[in-house]
């Protein structure tokens, strides 16, 4: 199947895909047409379903088996002597999960909910304060007026219309709520000429109205911008082609925070690595694609912090194909009630899951930092890192004594409970002998083939000390080495020559994993 800029995925809480939907059409989990789900888009104009964030998909509350599926389309309207894209009507559909024989199927498919001009994409959605049921929002056209859908056990129903601050422009951008659903973000990029506009507002979960409407206006560097959020709900990155720019959403004046805080850097994979729309991630990273067609994506990799610290790496990722300015549209689907609010009524309370991940110093290899991934409102954190260490903080940094296989645990609490995970970190000495050799760590290398870099992805758990990595050409001849550290870690190739090369992970000279990879 193919994804343009319209692109949504969907999966089960232990995140093993179910469906996904690109404009024109819902395809399964082996990725095929589902039951009655092709042929969506029967429009005469032929951009009418890849607009990006033109679908949504949420689970239907209080029923796991079924998802409902929100979409708009785009048409073309003369607007001031000009024909100009816009979006068009509001659909909802409904997948039952278990349907043609567990592979899905769409039992109630584009009921027309609204016939208007819409703003392109924008399709956003947030929990409700009760923990259960769906805010969805969707703006007008070149208005201050929006929207506002709840999806409940019964269905999807208008709450109403709102009519707030002044008009927002309408262009190729995105609009999302922060993750702890307290503000609402719509940034439009319209023309070279008209510029860029950021709008913020505050967000109610309990009435899914807006308030405090602010609005930022400033040149544009190019075309189709977009805009995302860091998990812990601070900061507010904004993508303006060649630049992005970081904001503090705390701040009392958040127009003065505005810091640009990196510029395209030139990098051509056919055509330019520029920045255009973003994601957060359930690995609490931002993945930005570019408004080309190109086969990487930019990371930024600690985007709680502020920048320098968050750590933005330009085109990190390299992808498998083209990636044609796709990036998924999910909301946060871990928003639990606001516990003890007038809308906490339906007795759900935040019950804290623990989740976290770890990134092992390049240079100091037995000194790890942890990053906090937890959701529902934990109040208390406690780190037990096997040896006989702990810490409450959020993001601890920690160092181990030595060699061996340590049990981290993570627990969070609240007032109403708390929740605990483990993993097994383990620093392995190699065996000594040739005769006592062992695969002792499994590695993967992806994209393969690969255009300029790669990525060796190490078995998890696994942190290395004294591990390299080893790349030869087809002749034999060692044409790269570089230190490893656990988990991923991007390899460039981008001097060398297309053709077939041998990987190698060694460990105080022991070869511990062999793999081949192509080079376009």
């Amino acid at each position: 199947m193919f994804f343009d800029a319209n692109n949504v995925s969907y999966s089960d809480k232990g995140g093993s895909f179910i469906c996904s939907f690109n404009g024109k059409g819902v395809y399964n989990k082996e990725h095929v047409s589902m039951f009655n789900g092709d042929e969506w888009f029967d429009g005469d104009f032929s951009a009418g379903w890849f607009y990006p964030q033109s679908g949504l998909m949420l689970p239907f509350p209080e029923d796991s088996s079924r998802a409902a599926l929100i979409n708009t389309q785009t048409n073309r309207y003369e607007i001031g002597g000009q024909m100009i894209g816009v979006g068009e009507n509001i659909y909802f559909s409904e997948i039952d999960q278990s349907g043609a024989e567990g592979l899905g199927a769409v039992v109630v498919r584009k009921e027309l909910l609204l016939s208007d001009t819409l703003d392109i994409g924008k399709l956003s959605a947030c929990r409700h304060a009760n923990g259960r049921d769906w805010w969805i929002i969707m703006p007008e056209f070149d208005s201050n007026r929006f929207y506002r859908y709840l999806l409940t056990p019964s269905g999807i129903r208008l709450e109403g219309i709102q009519e707030i601050g002044d008009v927002v422009p309408s262009g190729v951008g995105q609009a999302f709520f922060s993750p702890d659903g307290t503000k609402h973000i719509r940034f439009n990029g319209i023309s070279l000429e008209d510029g860029e506009y950021t709008t913020i507002y505050d967000f109610n979960r309990c009435t899914g109205l807006l308030s405090d409407f602010r609005q930022f206006n400033y040149p544009a560097y190019g075309v189709g911008p977009g805009a995302v959020i860091s998990k812990n709900s601070r900061y507010l990155y904004t993508m303006s082609s060649i630049n992005l720019y970081q904001y503090d959403l705390w701040a009392e004046d958040i127009e003065a925070t505005r810091t640009l805080v990196a510029e395209y850097d030139g990098h051509l994979d056919f055509l330019p690595t520029t920045f255009f729309q973003g994601q957060l991630a359930p690995d609490g990273k931002i993945y930005i694609a570019s408004n080309n067609g190109v086969t990487s994506l930019h990371v930024i990799h600690n985007p709680d912090a502020e920048c320098p610290d968050c750590r933005i790496e330009q085109h990190g990722i390299e992808l498998p194909t083209f990636n044609a300015f796709s990036i998924p549209n999910q909301p946060n689907y871990r928003l639990g009630p606001i516990d003890g609010s007038p809308c906490d009524t339906l007795g759900i309370d935040n019950i804290p899951l623990a989740r976290w991940r770890y990134e092992q110093d390049t240079l100091e290899p037995f000194q790890v930092q942890f990053y906090d991934l937890s959701d529902y409102e934990p109040a208390e954190w406690l780190w037990d890192f096997g040896d006989g260490s702990t810490s409450t903080d959020t993001l601890p940094q920690h160092t181990f004594p030595g060699y061996g296989t340590y049990e981290v645990c993570l627990t969070v609490s609240n007032a109403n409970g708390s929740g605990t995970q483990c993993k097994e970190l383990e620093f392995t000495m190699p065996n000594s002998t040739a005769e006592e050799k062992q695969e002792v760590v499994a590695a993967t290398a992806f994209p393969n083939p690969f255009r300029e870099r790669f990525s060796l992805s190490l078995r998890p758990g696994w942190l290395p000390v004294d591990a390299w990595l080893e790349v030869y050409d087809a002749v034999g001849r060692q044409v790269h080495r570089q230190p490893l550290r656990a988990g991923v870690n991007s390899v460039e190739l981008a001097g060398q020559a297309g053709g077939v090369y041998v990987w190698r992970v060694v460990q105080s000279g022991q070869v511990l994993g062999v793999g081949k990879i192509v080079k376009w």
